[in-house]
């Protein structure tokens, strides 16, 4: 059955957002409420097994909220790091402002036969984050709940979520006198807001087990196609070959960019699929693909660590404002009344996309790492080579391949709202 957790706050709450102290959080991540149904299962003496139930990203309903920043205060810090003095801790306190005070979490597939243990655990719970945020929380019938946050690994709202084996791992750092670590964030989307998507859908790659430079992208684009082809039996599909039709993948070279110590390099290669493609069509390319063990000396195999920069998701993500990484080979020279922008918005819609509500190129990109543009060759032909910041008034979900290239890692762009 599908079970609802409402939480009712009785005065201003005072949620802190992990990824920037001086904020609230709004709506609270959904295992705030899990730890806070654990301590009170603890403190009362209640059976917790049932809560693993839960252990799952629920749907979201919540109104909007105002969330001001915070002041600095300083508080003295915990211990003295040397002997002449005690210095302070800068301490934050941030309040949310919503239009209603009520957020109801919905998890389905939840036991009829536990939800009256998981009633009194919640019935118990006084409070939500601070102990001056009390709330008063109650069961709903979540078939009667009208959510407007979903989980959606595209979603560009992130939130923190139980996840299988959650409850365990809170018993054993609690039992050890650890801290918990904090849960991970799944994507949600908006049931009020539309997204508007590429041709492209998922992607298959291999890491390479050496890193390899950014600025010859075409290049391993290129090499990775011929190997597959030489693999491949004497009929190969338009599919792979793209010489019929424009239905085809995308070769993809996923480079190490966008946080701190991003190197810069290639990480993997692969392609992206149509977001059409069949599953004869999928496990076909993937059979391809694994046999490509050596590519011109530089051998690739399965990602069994799971790097952030090859999962899917991390190009995936719904959002307003793009920014390329590798850059954009133009379909044709600027001219006087043809500027570089507006050549990018006629490929744009082109691909079927909105025209954007602003487009800058120059050489520079704001995601860390990306391609230096007057080191990157384009495949064939002498063309105009640019970095560009790409915003829409609506949200584009991803992979985005923007230019002559886009079929061979070029063009490749990473979304920025997210990040800000």
């Amino acid at each position: 059955m599908k079970l609802g957790i409402e939480i009712g706050f009785l005065v201003t709450p005072q949620l802190s957002d992990p990824s920037s102290p001086r904020q609230g959080e709004w709506p609270p991540a959904p295992d705030r409420i899990f730890q806070a149904l654990v301590a009170t299962a603890a403190e009362t003496g209640q059976d917790m097994q049932v809560l693993a139930h839960l252990e799952s990203a629920p749907e979201v309903q919540a109104s909007n909220a105002q969330r001001p920043l915070a002041p600095t205060g300083y508080v003295p810090a915990n211990f003295k790091k040397n002997k002449r003095y005690h210095p302070n801790t800068a301490r934050h306190l941030p309040v949310v402002l919503p239009e209603n005070p009520v957020v109801t979490y919905v998890w389905d597939n939840v036991p009829e036969d536990v939800v009256p243990a998981i009633s009194s655990i919640v019935e118990r719970v006084t409070h939500i984050g601070r102990a001056s945020s009390l709330v008063r929380s109650t069961i709903k019938d979540g078939n009667a709940v009208r959510t407007n946050w979903i989980p959606n690994e595209v979603g560009h709202k992130f939130m923190r979520a139980p996840y299988p084996g959650r409850l365990n791992d809170l018993q054993t750092t609690f039992g050890a006198g650890l801290r918990s670590h904090p849960a991970p964030a799944y994507g949600y989307l908006s049931t009020t807001e539309k997204i508007i998507s590429t041709p492209w859908g998922d992607l298959m790659v291999l890491k390479t087990c050496q890193q390899l430079d950014l600025t010859s992208a075409t290049k391993w684009a290129g090499n990775l196609r011929r190997a597959m082809m030489s693999v491949a039996a004497d009929d190969i599909p338009s599919l792979i070959h793209g010489h019929d039709n424009h239905r085809h993948v995308a070769w993809a070279a996923i480079p190490d960019v966008g946080h701190k110590y991003a190197s810069g390099n290639i990480l993997g290669l692969g392609c992206w699929l149509p977001a059409d493609i069949t599953t004869e069509e999928k496990g076909y390319i993937g059979s391809l693909l694994i046999r490509v063990s050596n590519l011109n000396g530089v051998r690739l195999q399965i990602d069994s660590v799971g790097l952030k920069g090859l999962r899917a998701t991390t190009w995936s993500r719904a959002s307003r404002k793009w920014a390329t990484v590798t850059p954009i080979a133009l379909d044709r020279w600027p001219k006087r009344n043809k500027r570089p922008e507006q050549i990018i918005t006629d490929s744009l819609v082109a691909m079927g996309l909105p025209v954007p509500s602003k487009i800058s190129c120059s050489n520079y990109s704001p995601v860390r790492g990306a391609a230096n543009p007057r080191k990157y060759p384009a495949r064939n032909g002498n063309r105009f080579i640019t970095h560009a910041e790409i915003e829409w008034d609506k949200l584009v979900a991803g992979p985005l391949l923007i230019g002559a290239d886009r079929y061979f890692a070029g063009g490749l762009c990473l979304a920025m709202d997210r990040r800000n």
